[in-house]
């Protein structure tokens, strides 16, 4: 039976070893595709997205999100690997040009697939389809502990990442810019 303990200390050492992304990667993908995570999914949690562990060489985050919300543009400055257990994760994905954003593509994560973002990744997130994904979401680094960026649907400017800010930017899906 899946267990969050088991899994933040299989994390925790896959981000320490010699070569942490392919590691962290690796676990993700494994547990995943597990056949009695699939037909559970991950244990209920009262938030959208929950801080499960963080140190100097990891975070990791339990992370649902619904049809009906769409999470803004945002750095993370670190690599981190998303693995999807239950919905699609739909990733909208930009580039920083001339101080605004320019966006690249998107990709929907399904049930068992791992998506690998780089440290200079920009992305917003929603669920894809009619029903709500939940996810594993790994970073190699400690992601609380650094200062990030948001960025502003229309304009593309850049703002800090506060929850304020956050909250301000997230929007409906009807609400989206065409991509």
């Amino acid at each position: 039976m899946f267990s969050y303990d088991s899994f933040v200390e299989a994390a925790r050492a896959a981000a320490a070893s010699a070569e942490p992304g392919k590691a962290v990667r690796e676990l993700l993908s494994e547990t995943v595709r597990d056949p009695e995570l699939q037909a559970a999914g991950l244990p209920d949690q009262d938030e959208g997205e929950t801080h499960l562990f963080e140190d100097e060489t990891v975070s990791i985050w339990s992370c649902r999100f619904d049809p009906d919300v769409v999470m803004p543009p945002h750095e993370h400055l670190m690599d981190v690997h998303i693995g999807v257990v239950t919905g699609g994760e739909k990733n909208i994905f930009f580039r920083e040009e001339d101080g605004r954003l320019v966006h690249v593509s998107s990709k929907v994560v399904q049930p068992g697939d791992v998506l690998s973002l780089g440290r200079n990744a920009i992305h917003g997130v929603t669920a894809d389809g009619d029903r709500q994904s939940h996810a594993l979401h790994v970073y190699i680094g400690p992601l609380m502990q650094i200062e990030r960026r948001l960025f502003e649907w229309q304009s593309g400017r850049s703002v800090p990442f506060t929850m304020e800010n956050f909250a301000r930017l997230t929007l409906p899906p009807e609400d989206l810019p065409a991509y």
